[in-house]
C-alpha cells in the first residue's frame, strides 16, 4: 500500500505541471515563510526563528543482523511482519530550530521489541530489546540555485550537516533463570547531505545521505540513504509537508569484545511535518 501510494506522488508530480500549469516555489523547503535567494548562501543569522516538529513512520520490512565470533557467527534476516509481532512500543519525532542560514536538530527513534525463541525442548530463549537511536546535530543552508531560467522553475538547496549518531541499545537475554545483557551502544560522529527540489509551490523533493562512525566507539560503520517526494500546503497559520519515499539505514557495524554485530534496516517511510 505504501509503494503504491509514494508511485501515486511521483506520478501526480510529474504529471501535474502538463495537466495544469503551476506557480513555480513561492517559499524553499527550509524557510517556508521567504522567497529563496539564488547562489551561495554567505553565514548569516539574520531572519526570523524558525521551527519544525514531525512525525516519522518509518517502517522497515527488511531487517538484517549478522554477528560473526572466533568460534563462528550467523545471521537473521527479518520483516515486517515479525517486527509488528514483537513491537512493544514505536516513538518517532523529529524538531528542528533555524535561523538564517543554521538550523540545529533532534531525529529521534525509540523502539523496543520482545520475543521468545525456542532451543529445545522446555527450554526457550526470552530477549528483549530497547533502542533508542538519536541525531542530533547543525546544518548550514549552503546554496540555492533555479535549475532554469524561469520564474516557474524548480529550486535546488544544498545543505551539509554535522552530527552525533547515539545508539542507545542494551539487549537483554534469559535463559534457565540466567540473565545477562549485552551492550550494543555507541555514540559516534555523522558527516551528511540534504538535497531539497522545490518543484513548484507545492511539491517538493528531498534526498540525503550520511556516513559515518569511523571506529569511534567501536563502532566502525553507520549510514543512511533518504529519498521522499512530498506535499506541502498551508492551514492553520502553518505549514504542512506531508513526504512519502524510501529509507535504508546500517545503524551499526560494532566490533567489541571479540565480537563484531552488524544491523541493517531499510523500507517505506512517511513523515507528516509542521513548519511554523
Amino acid at each position: 500500500m505504501v509503494g503504491r501510494l509514494a508511485a501515486a506522488l511521483v506520478l501526480m508530480a510529474a504529471i501535474a505541471p502538463a495537466a495544469a500549469p503551476e506557480e513555480g516555489p513561492l517559499v524553499s523547503a527550509l524557510n517556508p515563510n521567504a522567497p529563496a535567494p539564488v547562489g551561495f548562501i554567505a553565514p548569516t543569522l539574520d531572519g526570523d526563528w524558525r521551527f519544525r516538529a514531525a512525525i516519522n513512520g518509518w517502517v522497515p520490512n527488511v531487517i538484517g543482523i549478522e554477528v560473526d565470533t572466533a568460534l563462528g557467527g550467523g545471521s537473521l534476516d527479518e520483516d515486517l511482519g515479525w517486527l509488528l509481532r514483537h513491537l512493544v512500543y514505536y516513538v518517532p519525532i523529529d524538531l528542528e530550530v533555524r535561523k538564517g542560514s543554521f538550523g540545529v536538530y533532534f531525529h529521534s527513534l525509540f523502539l523496543g521489541i520482545s520475543g521468545k525463541t525456542e532451543l529445545f525442548g522446555p527450554v526457550q530463549l526470552d530477549w528483549d530489546d530497547n533502542l533508542f537511536l538519536m541525531d542530533i546535530g547543525a546544518s548550514y543552508e549552503l546554496a540555492r540555485w533555479r535549475l532554469w531560467e524561469s520564474e516557474r522553475s524548480p529550486e535546488l538547496t544544498l545543505e551539509p550537516f554535522a552530527e552525533a549518531r547515539l545508539i542507545y541499545d542494551p539487549v537483554d537475554v534469559s535463559i534457565l533463570g540466567l540473565s545477562t545483557t549485552d551492550d550494543l551502544s555507541s555514540t559516534v560522529p555523522v558527516v551528511g547531505l540534504r538535497m531539497f527540489i522545490d518543484l513548484t509551490k507545492h511539491w517538493n523533493l528531498q534526498l540525503q545521505g550520511d556516513y559515518g562512525g569511523f571506529g569511534i566507539d567501536d563502532n566502525h560503520q553507520t549510514w543512511q540513504a533518504v529519498g521522499l517526494v512530498g506535499y506541502r500546503w498551508k492551514g492553520w497559520s502553518v505549514h504542512w509537508n506531508f513526504q512519502v519515499g524510501y529509507r535504508a539505514m546500517r545503524l551499526f557495524d560494532l566490533r567489541r569484545g571479540g565480537v563484531d554485530t552488524l544491523m541493517d534496516a531499510r523500507g517505506a517511510d512517511i513523515i507528516l511535518g509542521v513548519e511554523f
